[in-house]
């Protein structure tokens, strides 16, 4: 069987895509093992959204956000059930056979209509907390909405 012979060019190029490719790999399982967050989700939760707001806040200003929130916190997990249902209610209308837009287009509805429900629950407890917050507190809430 005859041996396939490289040329020094060919050999060059061969050895610089091996050096690539094994440096890739080593960097994507060395930012998998250290846990950067590029490989994880972010936490959406509306407890979460309320402490990344707190955090930019005057410490009074931060206890009247949180305060609040626990305040209309009560409501959502209604608010979610509904949200979640609705969500099933999107995916049986795509999956029905057959398919029937004006069904997909009633689960839309009702998804939009629930994540308005979640949204206000969170507005009233923005709104409750900027009524009690010192001028400090509101300018940097405005300034957090700017930054997004």
């Amino acid at each position: 069987m005859p041996m396939l012979t490289l040329s020094p060019r060919a050999k060059s190029i061969t050895l610089f895509v091996s050096i690539a490719v094994n440096v890739l790999l080593i960097s994507a399982i060395a930012a998998q093992a250290l846990g950067t967050s590029g490989f994880r989700s972010r936490d959406r939760s509306a407890e979460s959204r309320v402490e990344g707001l707190a955090k930019h806040l005057p410490r009074p200003d931060a206890d009247k956000l949180r305060k609040a929130f626990a305040a209309h916190a009560g409501d959502l997990p209604a608010a979610r059930a509904e949200l979640t249902s609705a969500l099933e209610g999107l995916r049986q209308a795509l999956k029905s056979e057959p398919f029937d837009p004006a069904r997909l287009e009633k689960a839309l509805s009702e998804m939009d209509a629930s994540r308005a429900k979640v949204k206000q629950i969170m507005r009233a407890a923005v709104v409750a907390a900027a009524a009690e917050m010192s001028a400090e507190g509101r300018a940097r809430l405005a300034d957090r909405g700017r930054q997004r």
